[in-house]
């Protein structure tokens, strides 16, 4: 996969980076192999010791594979309701942080702080779909796609 490769599998490629913590912050899982998407299959090589040439061939994607289902089982894990945003605090926060980082969106903190790390986890997973407005703000869409993805665990 190169500059210019467009499709499913290139998305899956890019939800599975996103996952793993490489952010595509400009434009998300869109199914098209950009510079972007360059840059994070060049600093995901670097960081498990590939090389580092930016294509995705099979030891990318089997590393790629390993590291996505690396992730904790779920084991009936809550989120909670209500929206959340920067400045919040509380259990439920503690929540969504830690389903977050079941997830590799990890925010390095499980405080119950809702502060930017948080805020920045939140946006990195709303990136991955396009029916999620990408604005750091946790609500019932954003809850939403946190079960289907926690239900694929």
């Amino acid at each position: 996969m190169d500059i210019g490769d467009e499709g499913p599998f290139v998305k899956e490629v890019q939800q599975g980076l996103i996952r793993a913590g490489f952010a595509l912050p400009v434009y998300g899982a869109d199914g098209i192999y950009g510079e972007e998407t360059k840059r994070a299959v060049m600093k995901f090589q670097r960081r498990y010791g590939l090389t580092v040439d930016g294509l995705v061939g099979p030891q990318t994607l089997d590393k790629l594979s390993e590291v996505r289902s690396s992730s904790r089982p779920l084991n009936d894990f809550p989120l909670p309701n209500g929206i959340f945003r920067r400045g919040d605090q509380g259990p439920g926060v503690r929540q969504l942080q830690r389903a977050l980082q079941r997830l590799n969106f990890d925010p390095q903190i499980i405080d119950g702080i809702y502060g930017p790390l948080t805020e920045n986890a939140v946006r990195r997973f709303q990136s991955m779909f396009a029916d999620l407005q990408n604005d750091g703000i946790y609500g019932p869409n954003t809850r939403r796609f946190l079960e289907m993805e926690l239900s694929e665990l």
